[in-house]
């Protein structure tokens, strides 16, 4: 378990991250994990930390946990936070613990595979899409005073308006408040673009990072987008009546998005590999849309408008370099 001790101690790579948090949602309730988790805990909560009582109003709020044994359990993840800042802003670490916070309810989880969707009805009736490599946790019953979902990826969701047990999704850093309404909430752990588009009625985002803590309600129309690398959001407009989402035709569209989160997106779409084999062209970014059920081939075409990557494929992976 020594991988683990050093991704809470902040000692791995970005991609060695999301492998862990990958194992953890698999593997998490196993006996001999929990104990290995305990154990790194002790070891946390040995150091001073001064961090450690901010960290835990955080976790709390973020989370919605009110009960005392979340109290103790959160008083660990808060030492967590003050030695790895970012350990509960992780999109699948937020459901994980609060399953640990919360051990009577029972939890649901469904994880799509690259290359397919999903379609998923919840407990209240509320209507779900999720695109490929997404996973949503989810509670047998919503019992209680709100309505709380996890999920890492891409949903398009119809969500069944009661004032009186508000919608949330929380995505790691990023909490969605829902208002009855229409909209498409895209946030995977391996990629900087966290974007929300609303469709019909009210949302909120509600961001929470080192780098951003800001509030912002969207009407239909808008949509915001925010870089967890930057901490910038940015608000933008687009029409309803047009826009077709990915469970229409396969549906795919790109605002401002760099081409090395683009290559991520297709990798996820199609379950094929994409490999910038030049990092010149990873930061450029594109505005694009496509709604026939384009093959992989003629998105990059479409992208490429300015002739300046080009691409082959070879033993079933996609390459693209600066031409």
């Amino acid at each position: 378990m020594d991988i683990l001790r050093r991704y809470f101690y902040g000692q791995l790579s970005s991609q060695e991250e999301c492998r862990v948090q990958e194992w953890l949602a698999e593997h998490g309730e196993d006996p001999q994990v929990i104990e290995a988790l305990e154990n790194i805990m002790s070891e946390l909560e040995n150091s001073d930390d001064s961090g450690v009582a901010e960290s835990l109003a955080s976790v709390k709020n973020r989370l919605g946990l009110r009960t005392r044994k979340a109290g103790r359990i959160l008083m660990k993840v808060a030492r967590w936070t003050a030695n790895v800042a970012v350990i509960v802003l992780l999109p699948l670490l937020g459901a994980f613990i609060y399953r640990l916070c919360d051990p009577e309810t029972e939890w649901n989880e469904l994880k799509v595979p690259y290359g397919q969707t999903a379609e998923l009805s919840l407990p209240d009736g509320s209507h779900l899409f999720l695109n490929a490599g997404s996973r949503i946790t989810y509670p047998t019953r919503f019992d209680g005073s709100e309505r709380r979902v996890f999920i890492e990826g891409e949903v398009f969701a119809e969500v069944v308006k009661n004032p009186e047990q508000p919608f949330t999704i929380c995505s790691g850093d990023v909490n969605v408040k829902v208002f009855g309404t229409t909209f498409n909430f895209k946030s995977y752990g391996n990629t900087e673009c966290v974007e929300l588009l609303l469709l019909d009625g009210s949302v909120m985002m509600d961001v929470s990072s080192a780098n951003c803590s800001k509030q912002i309600t969207l009407s239909p129309g808008q949509m915001v987008q925010y870089d967890r690398t930057s901490g910038e959001m940015d608000l933008k407009y687009f029409s309803p009546l047009r826009y077709r989402g990915f469970h229409e035709n396969r549906a795919l569209h790109f605002y401002n998005l760099t081409l090395s989160d683009i290559a991520t997106d297709l990798e996820r779409y199609f379950g094929t590999k994409v490999v910038l084999m030049d990092e010149s062209v990873a930061d450029k970014r594109y505005f694009a849309l496509f709604t026939n059920n384009e093959t992989l081939e003629q998105i990059l075409m479409g992208i490429n408008v300015d002739g300046n990557m080009k691409f082959f494929k070879k033993d079933g992976v996609i390459y693209i370099t600066k031409k």
